[in-house]
């Protein structure tokens, strides 16, 4: 599974590349304006700014779609009027992302696109204890209830999920919610992001019996079912 990426600048670049690479999703990106359409459609999924020459365009999509290639295609833009979302859906983009975005957003937008790829029939579900995540229908439930994340919550989760029995660091919590890399990582609060791991553990473990989501000092967390 490969993302390609195709931004228009190199901080956007890795701004993009930090964030999807904190929630597991390997990314590539093109040098060049212009690759070959056979190597653009063995891309799981493409994530381009229209604005960026020849790989972002929207003649490339047209292009793509009149050769019968399916890869789906994420357009992130500055410019978010409806008339230009309207065309890049129109030219054959799957999805339409505004900027500036979450980058909790653009992890589940991205993993929405990668299950649409995925081989009819497929239904991933993980279990975890009691916890049962169903990624393709985006669903959450532990024991008989149903749990009601946001969008940010959702995202630490999967990424937790996607890494049970291993230590998590704060900093890849953090850059899955708020993007960077891990050189350059988004500034926040580490105050804000207790308050996410808070509003998290109020619903996957307070209301249960035994916890899920441990803390490892001075490491991170780890998801784990522990006897």
């Amino acid at each position: 599974m490969t993302i390609l990426v195709a931004e228009t600048d190199d901080a956007s670049t890795q701004l993009m590349l930090g964030g999807l690479g904190a929630a597991g999703i390997a990314c590539s990106t093109w040098a060049d304006e212009m690759p070959p359409l056979n190597q653009v459609s063995q891309a799981t999924v493409l994530v381009a700014d229209p604005a960026r020459p020849g790989l972002g365009g929207l003649d490339l999509i047209r292009s793509l779609r009149a050769a019968g290639m399916a890869t789906p295609i994420l357009l992130v833009s500055a410019l978010c009027h409806t008339d230009q979302r309207v065309r890049g859906l129109e030219a054959g983009a799957d999805d339409f992302l505004c900027k500036p975005y979450a980058m909790a957003e653009l992890v589940a937008r991205v993993k929405a696109l990668i299950r649409r790829r995925a081989p009819a029939g497929t239904r991933h579900i993980l279990r975890v204890g009691d916890l049962v995540w169903e990624p393709d229908r985006r669903r959450v439930e532990r024991g008989d209830a149903r749990l009601d994340l946001t969008p940010q919550e959702f995202a630490v989760l999967t990424l937790l999920l996607e890494r049970q029995g291993q230590i998590v660091s704060r900093e890849a919590l953090g850059r899955v919610l708020w993007g960077g890399s891990a050189e350059h990582p988004a500034l926040r609060s580490p105050n804000a992001l207790d308050a996410m791991i808070r509003r998290l553990r109020a619903k996957v473990d307070a209301p249960f019996p035994t916890a899920l989501i441990h803390t490892c000092r001075g490491q991170g967390l780890i998801l784990e079912a522990r006897s």
